[in-house]
């Protein structure tokens, strides 16, 4: 896995692209599964950007309401649901809110 560095892109919100092409267009990726309605959600935004912010790691949000089928695919039954991509493969799941800490030291683990 090439090494990541940190980035100044911002968060992404899946849109119209395959999300399959953005998870494999990066060595790890960091998903929230998420709804506009979720506080739980809103109050981790801050968090994931300040990961994305010093790893480096990509992190992409995708509302389950506009994305179901994937969410379904990933296991997102509640939100938040957070999965970490590795070579474009899913390698860890959390649900609910994760202490920052806990988030750091999931991608640490998988980011060189």
């Amino acid at each position: 896995m090439a090494t990541s560095k940190p980035v100044d892109s911002p968060l992404r919100t899946l849109g119209n692209d395959s999300f399959e092409r953005v998870v494999d267009a990066e060595d790890a990726v960091l998903v929230e599964f998420y709804t506009e309605w979720c506080g739980t959600c809103r109050q981790m935004e801050p968090v994931l950007e300040s990961i994305r912010a010093d790893t480096g790691v990509a992190v992409l949000k995708v509302d389950i309401e506009s994305h179901l089928e994937t969410a379904i695919e990933f296991g997102a039954q509640r939100t938040p649901t957070f999965v970490l991509f590795a070579d474009g493969r899913p390698v860890v799941q959390r649900q609910g809110s994760q202490p920052e800490a806990a988030l750091r030291e999931l991608v640490e683990t998988y980011v060189e």
